[in-house]
């Protein structure tokens, strides 16, 4: 059997998702905090059923190590049908850790990558926060990677 297969999907505004590569999450100016909303699949669409996706970390980092200070103000809130979590990040070298509170296993079953397949998918969102007594100049932020780690 193939290994898992993940995309990412990128909430729209009109509350669909689109299969992306990169999103541009718009320009911090310190007056709010920044949010993208994603959906991570594992075999979007596949016609064959993969490996299930279990025992993973999602894991953040900057494109230029100059910006890994500001890892520390991220959190990533996960969204099943039944709870959400806030995870705080586990700052490792160049990098934001964000391990479940509980086990996470994304299905590899083949689908046609409509809503229904709830077991292949999880829908978070990165949130971008410093907090009110933070100073950043404005648009501060660059490349942002975000990957998903199998432990």
């Amino acid at each position: 059997m193939n290994k898992p297969s993940i995309s990412y999907h990128v909430l729209n505004i009109d509350n669909t998702y689109t299969k992306q590569k990169s999103v541009y999450a718009g320009t911090y100016t310190g007056d709010e905090s920044l949010t993208v909303s994603l959906r991570i699949w594992n075999n979007f669409r596949g016609i064959e059923d993969v490996e299930d996706l279990q025992n993973f970390n999602i894991v953040l980092r900057f494109l230029t190590e100059e910006d890994n200070a500001l890892l520390k103000y991220f959190k990533v809130i996960t969204e099943t049908n039944t709870s959400q979590d806030i995870i705080d990040p586990v700052l490792e070298k160049d990098t934001a850790v964000f391990r479940f509170p509980t086990t996470v296993v994304l299905s590899g079953q083949a689908n046609t990558g409509s809503d229904e397949y709830v077991s292949n998918y999880i829908n978070i969102t990165i949130l971008f926060d410093p907090g009110a007594n933070s100073y950043l100049k404005d648009h501060d932020l660059k490349s942002l990677i975000v990957e998903i780690v199998e432990l």
